[in-house]
Protein backbone atom coordinates (compact mmCIF):
# COMPACT_ATOMS: atom_id res chain seq x y z
CA UNK A 1 0.00 0.00 0.00
CA UNK A 2 1.37 3.40 -1.14
CA UNK A 3 2.07 6.29 1.35
CA UNK A 4 -1.48 8.42 1.09
CA UNK A 5 1.26 11.44 1.49
CA UNK A 6 2.57 10.68 -1.86
CA UNK A 7 -0.28 12.38 -3.62
CA UNK A 8 0.10 15.56 -5.37
CA UNK A 9 -1.64 17.55 -3.20
CA UNK A 10 0.05 15.96 -0.27
CA UNK A 11 3.25 15.85 -1.36
CA UNK A 12 3.16 20.21 -2.43
CA UNK A 13 1.84 20.59 0.80
CA UNK A 14 4.68 18.75 2.89
CA UNK A 15 7.83 20.17 0.05
CA UNK A 16 5.94 23.61 1.38
CA UNK A 17 6.09 22.68 4.76
CA UNK A 18 9.60 21.64 4.86
CA UNK A 19 10.58 24.67 2.64
CA UNK A 20 8.87 27.31 5.03
CA UNK A 21 10.68 24.96 8.53
CA UNK A 22 14.16 25.00 6.90
CA UNK A 23 13.57 28.60 6.18
CA UNK A 24 12.51 29.51 9.88
CA UNK A 25 15.17 27.68 11.07
CA UNK A 26 17.65 29.22 9.59
CA UNK A 27 16.94 32.96 10.33
CA UNK A 28 18.47 34.78 13.33
CA UNK A 29 16.94 34.24 16.40
CA UNK A 30 14.60 37.04 17.77
CA UNK A 31 14.74 38.54 21.26
CA UNK A 32 11.92 37.43 23.21
CA UNK A 33 10.81 40.15 25.79
CA UNK A 34 9.32 39.69 28.76
CA UNK A 35 8.11 42.21 31.04
CA UNK A 36 8.23 42.03 35.06
CA UNK A 37 5.00 43.29 35.18
CA UNK A 38 1.68 44.06 33.09
CA UNK A 39 -1.58 45.53 34.31
CA UNK A 40 -4.78 43.59 33.92
CA UNK A 41 -6.93 45.67 36.61
CA UNK A 42 -9.65 48.67 35.78
CA UNK A 43 -8.15 51.98 34.90
CA UNK A 44 -4.18 53.02 35.29
CA UNK A 45 -1.73 50.37 36.91
CA UNK A 46 -1.85 50.92 40.61
CA UNK A 47 -0.71 48.82 43.46
CA UNK A 48 -2.12 45.13 44.19
CA UNK A 49 -3.70 44.28 47.26
CA UNK A 50 -1.09 40.95 47.98
CA UNK A 51 -3.33 39.60 51.04
CA UNK A 52 -4.50 36.55 50.66
CA UNK A 53 -8.19 35.64 50.94
CA UNK A 54 -10.13 32.68 52.10
CA UNK A 55 -12.83 32.15 49.31
CA UNK A 56 -15.61 30.31 49.28
CA UNK A 57 -18.26 29.39 46.12
CA UNK A 58 -21.71 30.88 47.23
CA UNK A 59 -23.62 31.35 44.04
CA UNK A 60 -26.98 33.55 44.67
CA UNK A 61 -29.86 31.51 44.24
CA UNK A 62 -31.63 33.65 42.09
CA UNK A 63 -29.00 32.65 39.51
CA UNK A 64 -30.23 29.23 39.71
CA UNK A 65 -33.75 30.26 39.66
CA UNK A 66 -32.89 32.08 36.04
CA UNK A 67 -30.68 29.28 34.77
CA UNK A 68 -33.44 26.86 35.60
CA UNK A 69 -36.15 29.67 33.75
CA UNK A 70 -33.78 29.78 30.74
CA UNK A 71 -34.03 26.08 30.39
CA UNK A 72 -37.78 26.05 30.81
CA UNK A 73 -38.33 28.09 28.08
CA UNK A 74 -35.65 27.23 25.54
CA UNK A 75 -36.24 25.76 22.32
CA UNK A 76 -34.62 23.17 20.14
CA UNK A 77 -36.78 23.69 16.72
CA UNK A 78 -34.19 21.97 14.65
CA UNK A 79 -34.39 18.47 14.20
CA UNK A 80 -31.22 16.09 13.59
CA UNK A 81 -30.88 15.40 10.16
CA UNK A 82 -32.98 11.70 9.70
CA UNK A 83 -29.96 9.76 8.10
CA UNK A 84 -27.12 11.31 10.83
CA UNK A 85 -28.56 10.67 14.10
CA UNK A 86 -25.38 11.42 15.99
CA UNK A 87 -22.86 14.02 16.23
CA UNK A 88 -21.05 14.15 12.80
CA UNK A 89 -22.76 17.82 12.32
CA UNK A 90 -22.08 18.67 15.74
CA UNK A 91 -24.62 18.34 19.36
CA UNK A 92 -27.93 15.62 18.41
CA UNK A 93 -30.99 17.52 19.13
CA UNK A 94 -32.49 14.63 20.36
CA UNK A 95 -29.91 13.81 23.12
CA UNK A 96 -29.57 17.79 23.30
CA UNK A 97 -33.59 17.12 24.75
CA UNK A 98 -32.25 14.21 27.50
CA UNK A 99 -29.46 16.70 28.85
CA UNK A 100 -32.00 19.73 28.75
CA UNK A 101 -34.30 17.65 30.63
CA UNK A 102 -31.59 16.91 33.31
CA UNK A 103 -29.99 19.49 33.61
CA UNK A 104 -33.16 21.92 34.51
CA UNK A 105 -35.00 19.12 36.64
CA UNK A 106 -32.04 16.70 38.33
CA UNK A 107 -29.25 18.61 38.64
CA UNK A 108 -28.08 19.93 42.28
CA UNK A 109 -25.54 22.53 41.92
CA UNK A 110 -25.63 22.92 45.36
CA UNK A 111 -24.54 19.32 45.85
CA UNK A 112 -21.20 19.82 43.27
CA UNK A 113 -20.83 23.37 44.88
CA UNK A 114 -20.05 21.74 48.25
CA UNK A 115 -18.26 19.55 46.96
CA UNK A 116 -15.32 22.12 45.37
CA UNK A 117 -16.02 24.04 49.07
CA UNK A 118 -14.17 21.19 50.64
CA UNK A 119 -10.96 21.85 48.87
CA UNK A 120 -9.24 25.24 50.63
CA UNK A 121 -9.60 28.25 48.40
CA UNK A 122 -8.15 31.95 48.29
CA UNK A 123 -8.21 34.71 46.41
CA UNK A 124 -5.27 37.02 45.30
CA UNK A 125 -4.57 40.12 43.64
CA UNK A 126 -2.14 40.03 40.81
CA UNK A 127 -1.72 42.57 37.98
CA UNK A 128 -4.97 43.91 39.17
CA UNK A 129 -6.98 41.06 38.99
CA UNK A 130 -8.41 38.91 41.75
CA UNK A 131 -7.00 35.32 41.37
CA UNK A 132 -9.40 32.26 42.62
CA UNK A 133 -6.39 29.13 43.72
CA UNK A 134 -7.10 26.25 44.75
CA UNK A 135 -4.28 25.14 47.47
CA UNK A 136 -4.89 21.88 49.02
CA UNK A 137 -1.98 20.60 51.52
CA UNK A 138 -1.35 16.72 51.66
CA UNK A 139 -2.16 14.31 54.18
CA UNK A 140 -0.29 14.19 57.38
CA UNK A 141 3.05 10.91 57.45
CA UNK A 142 4.82 11.74 54.07
CA UNK A 143 8.60 11.98 54.55
CA UNK A 144 9.00 14.60 51.85
CA UNK A 145 6.18 17.49 50.32
CA UNK A 146 6.81 19.10 47.18
CA UNK A 147 4.49 21.89 45.67
CA UNK A 148 3.08 21.42 42.51
CA UNK A 149 0.91 23.75 40.22
CA UNK A 150 -1.81 22.61 37.75
CA UNK A 151 -3.09 24.20 35.13
CA UNK A 152 -6.15 23.45 33.47
CA UNK A 153 -7.65 24.67 29.81
CA UNK A 154 -10.49 25.23 27.84
CA UNK A 155 -13.47 24.30 27.72
CA UNK A 156 -12.24 23.30 31.32
CA UNK A 157 -11.86 24.76 34.91
CA UNK A 158 -10.71 23.96 38.60
CA UNK A 159 -13.20 21.31 38.73
CA UNK A 160 -11.39 18.94 36.33
CA UNK A 161 -9.17 18.36 39.13
CA UNK A 162 -11.81 17.63 41.91
CA UNK A 163 -10.25 13.50 41.29
CA UNK A 164 -6.72 14.09 41.39
CA UNK A 165 -5.90 16.60 43.81
CA UNK A 166 -7.13 14.09 46.87
CA UNK A 167 -4.57 11.66 44.94
CA UNK A 168 -1.75 13.86 44.60
CA UNK A 169 -2.00 15.42 48.20
CA UNK A 170 -2.31 11.35 49.20
CA UNK A 171 -1.13 8.95 47.28
CA UNK A 172 -1.04 6.46 49.94
CA UNK A 173 -5.21 6.30 50.27
CA UNK A 174 -5.31 5.64 46.74
CA UNK A 175 -3.25 2.58 46.62
CA UNK A 176 -0.05 4.39 45.34
CA UNK A 177 3.08 3.00 47.14
CA UNK A 178 5.09 6.41 47.66
CA UNK A 179 6.70 8.40 50.44
CA UNK A 180 6.34 11.86 49.16
CA UNK A 181 3.02 13.61 48.37
CA UNK A 182 1.80 16.72 46.52
CA UNK A 183 1.31 20.25 47.73
CA UNK A 184 -1.04 21.70 45.23
CA UNK A 185 -2.65 24.73 43.84
CA UNK A 186 -5.01 24.89 40.87
CA UNK A 187 -5.50 28.59 39.61
CA UNK A 188 -8.09 29.74 37.94
CA UNK A 189 -6.94 31.11 34.51
CA UNK A 190 -8.48 34.47 34.75
CA UNK A 191 -11.51 34.68 32.21
CA UNK A 192 -12.28 31.35 33.74
CA UNK A 193 -13.70 29.63 36.76
CA UNK A 194 -13.76 32.13 39.40
CA UNK A 195 -10.66 34.17 38.87
CA UNK A 196 -11.24 37.95 37.44
CA UNK A 197 -11.42 38.79 33.88
CA UNK A 198 -8.85 40.56 32.44
CA UNK A 199 -10.36 44.18 31.52
CA UNK A 200 -7.52 45.19 28.71
CA UNK A 201 -6.33 43.39 26.03
CA UNK A 202 -2.86 41.65 25.72
CA UNK A 203 -3.28 38.93 28.53
CA UNK A 204 -1.85 35.93 26.51
CA UNK A 205 -0.33 32.71 27.89
CA UNK A 206 2.77 34.69 28.25
CA UNK A 207 1.65 36.75 30.60
CA UNK A 208 -0.53 34.11 32.36
CA UNK A 209 2.60 32.44 32.90
CA UNK A 210 4.27 35.40 34.62
CA UNK A 211 1.16 36.08 36.73
CA UNK A 212 1.19 32.39 38.21
CA UNK A 213 5.03 32.37 38.75
CA UNK A 214 4.40 35.60 40.79
CA UNK A 215 1.33 33.65 42.45
CA UNK A 216 3.33 30.82 43.86
CA UNK A 217 6.15 33.41 44.77
CA UNK A 218 3.40 35.14 46.62
CA UNK A 219 3.11 32.15 48.61
CA UNK A 220 6.60 31.64 49.58
CA UNK A 221 7.77 28.69 46.41
CA UNK A 222 10.83 29.80 45.24
CA UNK A 223 11.37 26.10 43.49
CA UNK A 224 8.04 24.37 42.45
CA UNK A 225 7.09 21.90 39.95
CA UNK A 226 4.42 22.65 37.42
CA UNK A 227 1.86 20.46 35.33
CA UNK A 228 -0.94 21.36 32.34
CA UNK A 229 -2.67 20.24 29.60
CA UNK A 230 -4.66 22.01 26.91
CA UNK A 231 -3.63 25.76 27.75
CA UNK A 232 -2.63 24.29 30.69
CA UNK A 233 0.31 22.94 28.64
CA UNK A 234 0.90 26.26 26.87
CA UNK A 235 1.17 28.13 29.95
CA UNK A 236 3.49 25.41 31.69
CA UNK A 237 5.79 25.22 28.88
CA UNK A 238 6.22 29.01 28.68
CA UNK A 239 6.67 28.85 32.52
CA UNK A 240 9.34 26.28 32.10
CA UNK A 241 11.30 28.60 29.70
CA UNK A 242 11.04 31.52 31.32
CA UNK A 243 11.59 30.87 35.03
CA UNK A 244 14.05 27.87 33.59
CA UNK A 245 16.30 28.34 37.47
CA UNK A 246 13.12 28.01 39.39
CA UNK A 247 10.84 25.68 37.94
CA UNK A 248 12.04 21.92 39.16
CA UNK A 249 10.31 19.96 36.57
CA UNK A 250 7.63 19.99 33.86
CA UNK A 251 4.77 17.75 33.10
CA UNK A 252 2.50 17.78 30.08
CA UNK A 253 -0.26 15.48 29.19
CA UNK A 254 -0.76 17.82 26.08
CA UNK A 255 2.15 18.70 23.30
CA UNK A 256 -0.02 20.75 21.42
CA UNK A 257 3.40 22.73 19.69
CA UNK A 258 3.59 22.69 15.92
CA UNK A 259 7.06 21.05 15.95
CA UNK A 260 10.33 23.05 14.60
CA UNK A 261 13.53 22.72 12.95
CA UNK A 262 14.70 19.38 13.78
CA UNK A 263 11.48 18.01 14.43
CA UNK A 264 9.92 19.59 12.10
CA UNK A 265 11.69 17.65 9.46
CA UNK A 266 11.32 14.31 11.01
CA UNK A 267 7.60 14.83 11.17
CA UNK A 268 7.40 15.54 7.45
CA UNK A 269 10.23 12.71 6.70
CA UNK A 270 8.58 10.17 9.37
CA UNK A 271 5.10 10.96 6.99
CA UNK A 272 6.56 9.59 3.75
CA UNK A 273 8.45 6.42 6.61
CA UNK A 274 7.51 6.18 9.97
CA UNK A 275 8.79 3.04 10.81
CA UNK A 276 12.25 4.65 9.56
CA UNK A 277 11.87 7.58 12.09
CA UNK A 278 9.58 6.57 15.19
CA UNK A 279 10.10 3.37 17.82
CA UNK A 280 6.62 3.38 19.56
CA UNK A 281 4.18 0.97 17.92
CA UNK A 282 1.78 3.86 18.47
CA UNK A 283 3.30 6.05 15.83
CA UNK A 284 3.99 3.21 12.98
CA UNK A 285 1.07 4.76 11.03
CA UNK A 286 2.41 8.81 11.32
CA UNK A 287 1.26 11.25 8.69
CA UNK A 288 1.62 15.33 9.54
CA UNK A 289 -1.39 15.52 6.40
CA UNK A 290 -3.81 13.12 8.22
CA UNK A 291 -2.86 15.26 11.35
CA UNK A 292 -3.70 18.71 9.55
CA UNK A 293 -6.93 17.33 7.89
CA UNK A 294 -8.49 15.95 11.59
CA UNK A 295 -7.19 19.89 12.92
CA UNK A 296 -9.12 21.31 9.84
CA UNK A 297 -12.05 19.17 11.14
CA UNK A 298 -11.86 19.92 14.86
CA UNK A 299 -10.51 23.24 14.97
CA UNK A 300 -13.51 25.14 13.85
CA UNK A 301 -14.25 26.37 17.34
CA UNK A 302 -10.69 27.80 17.19
CA UNK A 303 -10.82 29.82 13.87
CA UNK A 304 -14.20 32.05 15.66
CA UNK A 305 -12.63 32.43 18.91
CA UNK A 306 -8.95 33.39 17.47
CA UNK A 307 -10.88 36.33 15.62
CA UNK A 308 -14.17 37.41 16.48
CA UNK A 309 -14.22 35.49 20.17
CA UNK A 310 -16.72 38.04 21.36
CA UNK A 311 -19.49 37.73 18.62
CA UNK A 312 -20.03 34.29 19.49
CA UNK A 313 -19.77 34.44 22.83
CA UNK A 314 -22.63 36.69 23.31
CA UNK A 315 -24.93 33.76 21.70
CA UNK A 316 -23.26 31.77 24.23
CA UNK A 317 -23.33 33.93 27.17
CA UNK A 318 -27.20 34.21 26.46
CA UNK A 319 -28.15 30.75 26.40
CA UNK A 320 -27.78 28.11 28.25
CA UNK A 321 -28.54 25.15 26.07
CA UNK A 322 -26.42 26.88 23.47
CA UNK A 323 -23.47 26.97 25.95
CA UNK A 324 -23.87 23.18 26.85
CA UNK A 325 -24.22 21.88 23.56
CA UNK A 326 -21.22 24.44 22.59
CA UNK A 327 -19.02 22.32 25.20
CA UNK A 328 -19.97 19.31 25.53
CA UNK A 329 -19.69 18.74 21.97
CA UNK A 330 -15.92 19.11 22.55
CA UNK A 331 -15.88 16.54 25.70
CA UNK A 332 -17.36 14.27 23.26
CA UNK A 333 -15.48 14.45 20.31
CA UNK A 334 -12.19 15.11 22.42
CA UNK A 335 -12.60 12.58 24.60
CA UNK A 336 -12.92 9.80 21.79
CA UNK A 337 -13.33 11.26 17.93
CA UNK A 338 -15.07 7.94 17.33
CA UNK A 339 -17.84 9.14 19.74
CA UNK A 340 -19.19 11.48 16.96
CA UNK A 341 -20.15 8.35 15.17
CA UNK A 342 -22.80 7.56 18.62
CA UNK A 343 -26.51 9.33 19.25
CA UNK A 344 -25.19 10.62 22.81
CA UNK A 345 -22.16 11.53 21.38
CA UNK A 346 -20.73 9.38 24.24
CA UNK A 347 -20.29 11.15 26.52
CA UNK A 348 -21.56 9.59 29.76
CA UNK A 349 -19.37 6.75 28.57
CA UNK A 350 -16.48 8.67 30.76
CA UNK A 351 -17.97 11.09 32.70
CA UNK A 352 -21.61 11.43 34.40
CA UNK A 353 -23.73 13.68 32.86
CA UNK A 354 -22.98 15.61 36.50
CA UNK A 355 -19.22 15.93 35.96
CA UNK A 356 -19.94 17.62 32.81
CA UNK A 357 -22.79 20.18 33.65
CA UNK A 358 -20.48 21.23 36.71
CA UNK A 359 -17.91 22.44 34.55
CA UNK A 360 -20.63 24.16 32.46
CA UNK A 361 -22.84 25.53 35.00
CA UNK A 362 -19.44 27.36 36.10
CA UNK A 363 -19.40 28.75 33.13
CA UNK A 364 -22.69 29.80 33.13
CA UNK A 365 -23.36 31.16 36.56
CA UNK A 366 -19.68 32.90 36.11
CA UNK A 367 -20.77 34.41 33.10
CA UNK A 368 -17.47 33.93 31.58
CA UNK A 369 -17.55 32.49 28.00
CA UNK A 370 -16.85 35.23 26.71
CA UNK A 371 -13.72 35.87 28.31
CA UNK A 372 -12.35 32.38 28.23
CA UNK A 373 -12.87 32.41 24.24
CA UNK A 374 -10.67 35.80 24.39
CA UNK A 375 -7.77 33.50 25.22
CA UNK A 376 -7.39 32.43 21.97
CA UNK A 377 -7.27 35.66 19.89
CA UNK A 378 -4.60 36.80 22.83
CA UNK A 379 -2.53 33.51 21.54
CA UNK A 380 -2.73 34.23 18.02
CA UNK A 381 -1.80 38.09 18.62
CA UNK A 382 1.39 37.47 20.85
CA UNK A 383 3.95 35.98 18.73
CA UNK A 384 6.07 35.26 21.94
CA UNK A 385 4.22 32.10 22.33
CA UNK A 386 5.37 31.11 18.86
CA UNK A 387 8.41 32.01 20.17
CA UNK A 388 8.63 30.36 23.43
CA UNK A 389 7.66 27.14 21.64
CA UNK A 390 10.69 27.24 19.51
CA UNK A 391 13.16 27.36 22.46
CA UNK A 392 14.88 24.46 23.88
CA UNK A 393 13.07 23.89 27.32
CA UNK A 394 15.97 22.72 29.42
CA UNK A 395 13.64 22.00 32.83
CA UNK A 396 13.27 18.23 33.18
CA UNK A 397 10.32 17.35 31.27
CA UNK A 398 7.95 14.14 31.63
CA UNK A 399 5.03 14.09 28.94
CA UNK A 400 1.54 11.57 29.35
CA UNK A 401 0.36 10.85 25.80
CA UNK A 402 -3.03 9.48 25.90
CA UNK A 403 -4.14 7.69 23.09
CA UNK A 404 -7.47 9.91 21.90
CA UNK A 405 -5.95 13.05 22.71
CA UNK A 406 -6.61 14.57 19.63
CA UNK A 407 -4.40 17.83 19.43
CA UNK A 408 -1.27 15.99 20.70
CA UNK A 409 0.28 13.63 18.32
CA UNK A 410 3.82 13.71 19.38
CA UNK A 411 6.28 10.82 19.29
CA UNK A 412 8.91 11.08 21.49
CA UNK A 413 11.74 11.40 18.82
CA UNK A 414 9.92 14.67 17.61
CA UNK A 415 9.33 15.96 21.16
CA UNK A 416 12.65 15.55 22.26
CA UNK A 417 14.07 18.14 19.92
CA UNK A 418 11.49 20.87 21.87
CA UNK A 419 11.80 19.54 25.32
CA UNK A 420 14.43 18.13 27.98
CA UNK A 421 12.30 15.24 27.73
CA UNK A 422 13.01 12.54 30.63
CA UNK A 423 10.25 10.65 31.08
CA UNK A 424 7.03 9.68 28.62
CA UNK A 425 4.27 7.13 28.86
CA UNK A 426 1.80 6.27 25.96
CA UNK A 427 -1.35 5.30 26.75
CA UNK A 428 -3.59 3.69 24.53
CA UNK A 429 -6.88 4.88 26.37
CA UNK A 430 -7.38 8.18 27.53
CA UNK A 431 -8.51 12.10 25.61
CA UNK A 432 -7.95 15.84 26.42
CA UNK A 433 -9.73 15.88 29.65
CA UNK A 434 -7.44 13.17 31.42
CA UNK A 435 -7.36 14.23 34.58
CA UNK A 436 -11.08 14.29 34.90
CA UNK A 437 -11.34 10.98 32.77
CA UNK A 438 -8.23 8.99 34.11
CA UNK A 439 -7.04 10.29 37.20
CA UNK A 440 -4.91 7.69 38.24
CA UNK A 441 -3.49 7.12 35.18
CA UNK A 442 -2.33 10.68 35.14
CA UNK A 443 -1.41 10.83 38.69
CA UNK A 444 0.59 7.94 38.50
CA UNK A 445 2.83 9.59 35.88
CA UNK A 446 3.31 12.34 38.18
CA UNK A 447 4.64 10.44 40.91
CA UNK A 448 6.79 8.47 38.90
CA UNK A 449 8.53 11.15 37.05
CA UNK A 450 9.11 13.26 40.43
CA UNK A 451 10.29 9.91 41.85
CA UNK A 452 12.82 9.61 39.31
CA UNK A 453 13.32 13.24 39.56
CA UNK A 454 14.17 13.53 43.40
CA UNK A 455 16.06 9.78 43.50
CA UNK A 456 19.36 10.37 43.76
CA UNK A 457 21.57 9.02 41.16
CA UNK A 458 24.10 6.60 42.19
CA UNK A 459 27.95 7.50 41.51
CA UNK A 460 29.66 6.20 39.02
CA UNK A 461 32.37 4.21 39.37
CA UNK A 462 35.02 6.54 38.66
CA UNK A 463 33.69 8.90 40.62
CA UNK A 464 34.09 6.56 43.87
Amino acid sequence: MGCCCCGKGGLLILVLLAAVGVYLWTQPKQKIEISENGWYGKGKMGKDDETIKAFKINVPEEVLTDLKTRLSQARISHETLEDSDNFQYGFNSHYLKEVKDYWQNKYDWRKHEATLNAFTQFTTQIEGMKIHFIHSKPAAGYKKIYPLLIVHGWPGNVQEFVKIIPMLNDPKKFGFDYDFAFEVIAPSIPGYGFSDSPKKTGFSQVECARVFHKLMNRLNFKKYYIQGGDWGSMITSNMARMYKNEILALHLNMNGAFPSGIGLVKAILGSFAPKLFFSSPNYQNFNLLDLFKMVMVESGYMHIQATKPDTVGTALNDSPLGLVAYILEKFSSWTNLGYKDLKDGGITKKFTLDEVLTIVTIYWVQGNIVNSQRFYKEFFLDTRNDLLSKEYCEVPTAHSNFGHEPFDKSPEEIMKHSFNLQYRREHPDGGHFAAYELPKTLAGDIFEFIRQQTTPKPKKTDEL
